[in-house]
């Protein structure tokens, strides 16, 4: 959303904070008066907030930098735990088969 557009979107909350209407049953009337001190403070606490919510998202963009990079230093630790357990069960896997099959020597000894 443009600057613009947002604007126009605040700028029916600032009029309405901003107005004061007053009647009169003696004359049957209504008066309608705008505070433009009202509307600067109401635009000024709106920057304020738009302000700090700036911050908030800018230090969170910037927190996830190192978050994202101790992440991925985790994540790779604990795949290279992974493949390491892997290769030594393979080895045992491996180790366990070879220890079954007779030896290679003693298969011609006995043809």
């Amino acid at each position: 959303m443009t600057p613009f557009a947002q604007a126009l979107c605040v700028l029916p909350l600032l009029l309405a904070a901003a107005c004061n209407v007053t009647k009169d049953p003696a004359n049957e009337s209504t008066t309608l008066s705008v505070d433009q001190n009202k509307i600067e403070n109401a635009g000024d606490m709106l920057l304020n907030e738009a302000a700090e919510a700036t911050e908030i998202a800018a230090n969170k963009i910037e927190n996830a930098g190192p978050e994202l990079e101790n992440s991925a230093a985790t994540i790779k630790e604990r795949a290279s735990r992974v493949a390491d357990k892997a290769e030594a069960l393979g080895n045992r896997v491996e180790t366990k088969v070879d220890a079954g099959k007779p030896a290679e020597n003693e298969a011609h000894a006995n043809h």
